[in-house]
């Protein structure tokens, strides 16, 4: 195809994780429509794709070196939506390719996946948000949350203006009334034409909050998260689009949503790990919400009963203003209204015999006093499925996974070994296939385990189970959550699940079965995000009038965590020593880290690999701590070495300052480029096992 002096090329960014941007020639027809934001289709290899619209159109004289203009194809078509992606989201997209090294096409396929854009359901008219019809629910705030939201007030009112700090952390102990807050937060920012929006860690949180703040601002709260089916995706993005939605609620991909006139930005539970995306791009919701509201000039409010180190020492530095929240709404018996905290001594109490799970007999006389009053109880267990593993007591053959090096969970109801981490399953074996022995033993517990045997030990209980193996889709678990809500149970059991920011005010008891497992996490982070849990899963407990109890169970009652939650030990005191080690060993939030994992079938390849890379990184001439550069740790097996039938080995590097860590990656980036490797790279890594 020849050029002329006319031609117009264009270069987009394909949703594929590929570096770079790719160039077509721009038909002259198609020129008036293109708008930067927007989306146009291509054809890429032997298919058609869309692709997103970056950067202007640019003459043809403009084309990249090394390309030859009439060897270009042709845009095919191009999007009559006009700009779905505003500017502040295409602004926010650029800097997270850029600061976490991730293609730009992979990171806007993340920000607005075909769904949101109509693609998947080509055709069909979008339809309009259902207004919200029931009456404003006000309320009236405390002399504390009235002090308390005067300083979140005055960061939100200042925001944007010159030398002003835009970002507030609000630590409120779990029932303080923090959503209050937000809500009156939300309704000065929408009476001054501006949108909101509110982040959860949890899709489990978002239905709640919905109708919470749909009740609170009087108007339509949209839902995002990625069990939105696609049309609704498609409806929400239009309906943010023309304006006639202003406020959405969702979990971490909603940090992308195309709210116009962007004027605050809540993050609820700021601590929670999940905000970190863990596959693909993996990117940071917390950090993002952040950076959008230095785009935006939003206000941005950090949440959390149990702040993050990073956070707090963002707030020491005087980067953020700090709002509390020291005592509960609903005060109890107790003068905080916080519950009262016991710990059941595993290595002494009594224990009931025969039972998968540890229960010591004063746990479960617990359980039945809470019942015998008409009130509600949660059982945490951060594990799911019968028991941990299958045991020949014969010769010490546990079932394990022929894809991942980590044992198979027994699923006793359904007669299966399963994998949690790749999914193989087989069935319960009748005999040891190593000795051919009939001794096997389930050993540990899981929900599924208590789910079977608490009712068998107190008939009274009539329990609810909370986990990844209950809830397949949000629909199932809006069903259980308002099922114990509506008091058809009385006894909730989960994992993790349970932890994040439920509110029944009917439960009077939560029981932690072993704390312990919380203790032994090979990472740095670990006391933190135990405390974090332990305190978080507690605050379910007397969030109404009646008082809360909360028994953990353990056999470490001198662990520091456990100290602190007793009130035996200091909170602010085991956190300062946790920031003193931390800045000794130069971890986040006192240095910086990343993290390059090689992945093969061959273990032999991703060591190889892994230690050419760290090789090459010595040799450079920042590679030495001493001098502020970088170091390299490593290289050595993931904590989870094997995946999927996949091999993976780490190398972590950590530096004081963002530059060293770019030059390091930079340098590791080029060096796998050139060798053809593929590799995983993972800025500011969640943890490092």
């Amino acid at each position: 195809m020849t050029s002329s002096g006319n031609d117009v090329i264009l270069s987009v960014a394909v949703p594929r994780p590929l570096e770079g941007l790719f160039t077509y020639r721009l038909p002259e027809r198609l020129a008036p429509l293109v708008q930067v934001g927007g989306w146009v289709k291509v054809p890429f290899g032997r298919t058609i794709t869309h692709a997103f619209v970056v950067e202007p159109p640019k003459s043809a004289s403009e084309v990249p070196t090394g390309v030859a203009p009439e060897s270009l194809k042709e845009i095919l078509e191009v999007s009559s939506q006009g700009a779905v992606l505003p500017p502040d989201v295409l602004a926010l997209c650029k800097w997270a390719s850029d600061y976490y090294l991730a293609p730009l096409g992979e990171v806007l396929h993340c920000a607005a996946p075909p769904a949101s854009l109509g693609l998947k359901n080509e055709g069909k008219k979008t339809r309009p948000i259902a207004p919200f019809t029931g009456a404003r629910r006000d309320f009236t705030l405390t002399e504390e949350q009235a002090a308390a939201f005067a300083i979140l007030e005055e960061t939100r009112a200042a925001s944007g203006a010159p030398g002003s700090l835009n970002v507030a952390l609000l630590h409120g102990v779990t029932g303080s009334g923090k959503t209050e807050l937000y809500i009156d937060l939300a309704r000065r920012a929408l009476a001054q034409g501006k949108g909101v929006l509110l982040l959860v860690p949890e899709i489990a949180l978002t239905s709640q909050l919905h109708l919470r703040l749909e009740q609170g601002l009087g108007e339509a709260v949209g839902l995002w998260h990625s069990a939105v089916a696609d049309g609704r995706r498609r409806d929400l993005s239009a309906a943010l689009r023309s304006g006639e939605l202003r406020v959405i609620v969702g979990a971490r991909s909603a940090v992308f949503a195309p709210i116009p006139e962007l004027g605050l930005i809540v993050v609820d539970e700021e601590h929670d790990p999940t905000y970190k995306q863990e596959d693909r791009f993996r990117y940071h919701a917390r950090d993002l919400a952040v950076v959008r509201g230095k785009i935006t000039g939003a206000a941005v409010v950090l949440g959390s009963a149990t702040p993050s180190l990073e956070t707090r020492e963002r707030a020491r530095e005087g980067k953020y203003r700090v709002a509390r929240l020291d005592k509960r709404i609903a005060l109890g018996s107790r003068g905080s209204g916080l519950p009262a905290v016991e710990l059941v001594d595993l290595a002494v109490d009594e224990k009931v015999e025969g039972t998968q799970a540890i229960l010591a007999r004063r746990t479960l006389e617990a359980i039945r006093e809470t019942l015998a009053a008409g009130e509600q109880a949660m059982v945490f267990l951060n594990r799911r499925g019968f028991a941990a593993f299958l045991l020949c007591t014969d010769c010490g053959e546990v079932s394990g996974c022929k894809n991942c090096s980590i044992s198979l969970t027994v699923h006793k109801r359904a007669k299966l070994l399963r994998c949690h981490v790749c999914g193989h399953q087989e069935q319960i074996p009748d005999f040891c296939p190593k000795c051919q022995s009939v001794e096997l033993l389930p050993m540990g517990a899981g929900t599924e385990s208590l789910e079977t045997e608490l009712p068998t030990l107190l008939p009274e209980v009539v329990p609810l189970r909370l986990d990844r193996d209950q809830i397949t889709s949000a629909t199932r678990l809006e069903a259980i959550l308002k099922d114990f809500r509506d008091h058809k149970a009385n006894v909730l059991l989960g994992t993790q699940m349970l932890v994040k920011g439920h509110d029944f005010p009917n439960v009077t008891l939560v029981v932690v079965i072993l704390a312990d497992a919380l203790f032994r996490w090979p990472d740095f982070r670990a006391p933190e995000r135990a405390l974090q849990v332990l305190k978080q899963v507690s605050g379910r407990a007397g969030r109404g009038e009646k008082s809360g109890r909360v028994l953990i169970q353990t056999y470490d009652i001198d662990h520091p965590v456990i100290e602190v939650l007793t009130g035996k030990r200091d909170e602010e005191a085991f956190l300062e020593g946790e920031r003193e080690l931390r800045e000794a060993l130069r971890y986040p939030p006192f240095g910086r880290l990343a993290r390059i994992r090689f992945e093969s079938p061959q273990a032999g390849d991703a060591r190889s690999r892994a230690e050419a890379l760290a090789q090459a990184l010595a040799r450079l001439p920042q590679a030495s701590a001493a001098t502020d550069g970088f170091e390299v740790l490593g290289p050595s097996e993931a904590f989870l070495e094997r995946a999927k039938g996949i091999y993976r080995w780490d190398l972590l590097i950590r530096s004081k300052a963002i530059q060293p860590l770019r030059v390091a990656l930079g340098s590791a980036r080029a060096f796998c480029f050139a060798q053809k490797w593929p590799f995983v790279l993972d800025v500011d890594p969640s943890g490092i096992g």
